[in-house]
């Protein structure tokens, strides 16, 4: 028997399957996942979610410092029975990760001369996309992400202009990540099983951020994607109705070589920078116009 349920039997803990609860139990795709990472003495890894120590105990078998947090204390009782006692380089925190700060979360638990570490999650369908925001918020912390999530995410993360998957996440990740490895989870490894496969996927952020205004960037983006039947012409010009004229907008897409008859999901990332740094107030000619 797997040893995920064996301990599920051997604690008495029983799992439904709520709050993503979902245990990965095939021992190749914990394998892979691992390989993926592939942990060194000298890497400090911070586990998301780690459940039962699905994949805890083979990172720390690597001698990597290994940071779980799981909001769910029964599995935090098992995690520091199982393995506290064995491994030293392994630290249970019981939180939830959104609550927490990534930068004293390694200074507290892994050394104030630690700058950078690695993250590896199961992330559940409901708190992927603020999970993703998390890491953005931190990424000058962390050298690359390991995270299995519901492969309707990862469709939407990789998707190509003019899909109906194509929108605000994938420009998301676009702009702040490298997309390196994937490969498909089926749900039959998982104990429940979910309604859905995942993919496993690994990024690592730009080393060079974009040279544009973030706020307005994303600003453009969800004006674009907003009404995503409309033309971006009328879609930013609905966005922006209470700031700026149509007759404006329109002279900023042409600056920016956009057919204002294009619509949004049409529309590359480049396109969306070389928009924002026409619309930018600074340099714009929508500089603060109401007219």
């Amino acid at each position: 028997m797997q040893k995920q349920l064996e301990l599920l039997q051997k604690y008495e803990i029983s799992v439904r399957g709520i709050r993503g609860q979902h245990f990965l139990i095939d021992p190749n795709i914990q394998r892979k996942i691992v390989a993926l990472v592939d942990p060194k003495p000298s890497d400090v890894i911070v586990e998301i979610g780690p459940g039962l120590g699905a994949l805890t105990e083979e990172l720390l078998l690597s001698g990597s410092r290994v940071i779980a947090i799981e909001m769910d204390s029964r599995f935090c009782d098992v995690l520091k029975a199982e393995y506290q006692h064995e491994f030293k380089n392994l630290t249970v925190v019981q939180a939830d990760v959104l609550s927490l700060s990534l930068d004293r979360l390694l200074h507290q638990h892994a050394g104030r001369d630690i700058s950078k570490c690695k993250v590896v999650g199961n992330i559940p369908y409901y708190i992927t996309s603020p999970i993703l925001l998390f890491l953005i918020s931190f990424r000058r912390m962390i050298d690359q992400a390991t995270l299995m999530i519901p492969r309707e995410i990862m469709n939407r993360l990789t998707a190509q202009p003019g899909t109906k998957d194509y929108g605000r996440l994938t420009l998301l990740s676009k702009f702040y990540f490298q997309i390196e490895h994937v490969f498909p989870v089926s749900k039959n490894c998982f104990s429940p099983k979910p309604r859905v496969d995942s993919n496993v996927f690994q990024f690592s952020f730009h080393a060079k951020e974009a040279d544009v205004d973030e706020t307005l960037f994303f600003e453009i983006v969800k004006h674009a994607f907003g009404q995503r039947r409309k033309n971006i012409l009328n879609a930013l010009s609905h966005g922006y109705k209470n700031t700026h004229s149509k007759e404006k907008i329109e002279v900023a897409l042409l600056a920016s070589g956009i057919k204002p008859t294009q619509r949004g999901e049409e529309l590359l990332l480049k396109d969306f920078l070389k928009l924002t740094e026409t619309l930018d107030v600074k340099t714009g000619p929508l500089k603060n116009s109401k007219n």
